[in-house]
């Protein structure tokens, strides 16, 4: 039978969320028969096995099926799903989120409306809060939570300097396969915050194809206590870094123009050091540029081989 549309949906011991964000996936106004749900099973360890079976018993007409991918990483993970599965069309979610009834259909929706050079449809991301949100939490870090995309209110195809949300798109299955699928050397690893995985759209720009927003599309994403701590910001902006060279290495081998300025912010005078340990609003916001710039430099010396993140 042809499908119209797959969802992959890699997991990395998230069995306590898996169930509701199936349920969402299974309740799509979408028929069907016109789409395939692949759960991947990235180096699992709890019930993800049970819980992906018990959706799947209690919706027998969806097809819901479950493939392990033991080497870590969401790349990877995401690599599994595209080759498990078969629609034309491929759309990713994360495992702590849950989507609206008519997530599939406005996919659908816009590939039809525009040409056959729209390579990628992505939406906007919704915060969950597992508790109330940090009076320092600023924009700017809310989008590293994955609380919000910053792309605005209004339906649009994206530059090729903007990058769009990676558990919220859906994309051509013919154009990740041009670009050579997800890049593995980038995506988070295991409990690691690495990033940048979504460089593979500026491929895709290269190749002639066309990234559209739509607010509309909207993906509820958890957003977990364990995150709204400024410890929790400090690794990610170090890794965040360390993907900054991660990703300049991927565009210089695929041949993608990077910038010839690197711009570092590093705590150089004995008064910047002062932020680097604040949690007050202003330090922290200042200390995360620190913390960014200096992951940047240990990967660009080696001292932190960015395979060793693999």
């Amino acid at each position: 039978m042809n499908l119209d549309i797959s969802v992959t949906l890699p997991t990395y011991n998230r069995a306590a969320f898996l169930e509701k964000c199936l349920e969402g996936l299974c309740a799509q106004t979408l028929s069907p028969v016109r789409y395939e749900i692949c759960v991947v099973a990235n180096a699992c360890t709890d019930a993800t096995p049970d819980i992906v079976a018990q959706v799947a018993a209690r919706h027998p007409r969806h097809r819901l099926f479950m493939v392990e991918e033991s080497v870590p990483g969401l790349s990877r993970a995401r690599n599994c799903g595209l080759k498990h599965t078969t629609a034309p069309l491929v759309a990713n979610v994360d495992d702590d989120g849950t989507v609206y009834p008519d997530w599939l259909e406005r996919f659908l929706a816009r590939f039809a409306e525009f040409g056959d050079d729209l390579a990628i449809v992505s939406g906007e991301v919704e915060p969950v809060w597992a508790i109330p949100k940090p009076d320092w939490l600023t924009p700017r870090m809310q989008c590293f939570l994955s609380a919000g995309t910053g792309l605005g209110n209004e339906a649009r195809f994206l530059g090729v300097e903007e990058s769009s949300a990676e558990g919220n798109g859906c994309c051509r299955r013919d154009m990740l396969a041009a670009v050579g699928n997800l890049p593995v050397e980038l995506g988070r690893v295991g409990n690691n915050l690495l990033s940048g995985e979504n460089v593979f759209e500026k491929r895709i720009h290269q190749l002639g194809g066309r990234v559209f927003f739509d607010p509309a599309i909207i993906l509820r994403h958890y957003i977990h206590a364990d995150r709204l701590t400024p410890l929790w910001f400090r690794k990610r902006f170090f890794w965040q870094g360390v993907s900054g060279m991660a990703v300049r290495n991927y565009q210089q081998k695929n041949g993608i123009p990077v910038d010839s300025e690197i711009m570092l912010n590093l705590p150089l005078e004995a008064e910047d050091w002062a932020f680097v340990g604040k949690d007050t609003p202003d330090g922290l916001e200042k200390s995360l540029h620190y913390f960014q710039s200096l992951g940047f430099v240990l990967a660009l010396t080696g001292l932190l081989p960015i395979d060793g993140a693999q």
